[in-house]
């Protein structure tokens, strides 16, 4: 297919500011600044960048535990991820929820749940609320090959494809479950798109390590969601370069076989050489974008250490119980 220039570097753009995300993130946990734990996403950036290239104002989107980044693709600006993150009051909940339950409504961000897979039924309803309104948009529900398989993520499908419900599911297949291993987990290779039938819903097979792949076979998945034709699933390979969380020693997989996909595979500088190649890109732009996302994050993380945190009087607030 061919881009427009300023699609492309907008796209590359949003790619390497997640990846530099990423990375700054596991370099705060080393240096012991983050209360709580990390699952780093880096190498899995193109599947979420691909996929949300499609999105438009009015979409929901129920984000998972990696690539936690995505949130500040879809809006979250970096002084309040940066604060809830660092456990600060200028958070989305003021520093309640930590990386894991990120969350802001007015972006169309549903939140996060602590227990992988069981918050599926989530975006369904946000599905019921935009055809209820009449609109053309979608709600994304993002999960990892592992949860794939909880009861609740089948019983969300069912409902979405009952109802034929503007569902975008889109599954993250980076092969390990924490410490399984997909081809002991899952009868068949493709562990969404391979079920889908089964629910009379369309699917994609995208290499979530392919930005342009990704947004091409999300592009004609999301379009037929949005026309009124019901759920569809988007099935993203990719691999997950670190451990399932921070500290992971990953003594269940071949770390040779891991190295190969960082190698060959990198889905940054693989975009990055293509544009270069091109001619859309140069190496001194590539150096100042570098420089420039890092200096804002570097502003935002001060401001984020500077800003109060909760105080024992106010940890108990908006609880139920």
């Amino acid at each position: 297919m061919k881009y427009e220039n300023d699609f492309l570097l907008k796209l590359y753009k949003d790619l390497l500011e997640t990846r530099l995300l990423e990375i700054k993130m596991t370099d705060l946990y080393a240096e012991s600044r983050v209360p709580g734990h990390i699952h780093s996403g880096t190498g899995q950036e193109a599947a979420f960048v691909g996929v949300l290239a499609t999105r438009k104002p009015g979409d929901y989107f129920k984000l998972p535990h990696r690539v936690v980044s995505s949130a500040y693709l879809v809006g979250d600006p970096l002084d309040t991820f940066f604060g809830e993150i660092l456990a600060k009051k200028t958070g989305n909940s003021g520093g309640r929820g930590g990386i894991n339950h990120l969350g802001r409504l007015c972006d169309g961000v549903l939140g996060m749940s602590g227990t992988l897979g069981c918050d599926a039924a989530i975006p369904v309803g946000a599905a019921m609320t935009i055809e209820a309104e009449g609109r053309d948009n979608v709600a994304f529900f993002f999960v990892g090959d592992g949860a794939t398989n909880r009861g609740p993520v089948y019983e969300a499908m069912t409902l979405a494809a009952d109802w034929k419900l503007p569902v975008v599911f889109v599954c993250i297949n980076n092969g390990f479950a924490i410490s399984t291993p997909i081809t002991y987990a899952s009868p068949v290779p493709n562990v969404m798109a391979d079920k889908a039938a089964g629910f009379n819903m369309p699917a994609v097979i995208v290499d979530g390590t392919d930005v342009l792949d990704t947004y091409e076979g999300a592009s004609k998945i999301v379009e037929g969601v949005r026309a009124g034709n019901g759920p569809a699933v988007i099935e993203c390979k990719c691999c997950r370069w670190r451990g399932h969380f921070e500290g992971d020693q990953c003594a269940y997989r071949d770390q040779s076989v891991t190295e190969k996909w960082m190698q060959e595979r990198d889905c940054v500088k693989n975009f990055e050489q293509d544009l270069v190649k091109q001619g859309i890109l140069t190496d001194e732009q590539i150096g100042k974008m570098r420089q420039d996302f890092d200096r804002e994050m570097e502003e935002a993380i001060a401001r984020a250490e500077a800003a109060p945190e909760m105080t024992a009087d106010e940890i108990y607030d908006f609880l139920y119980v």
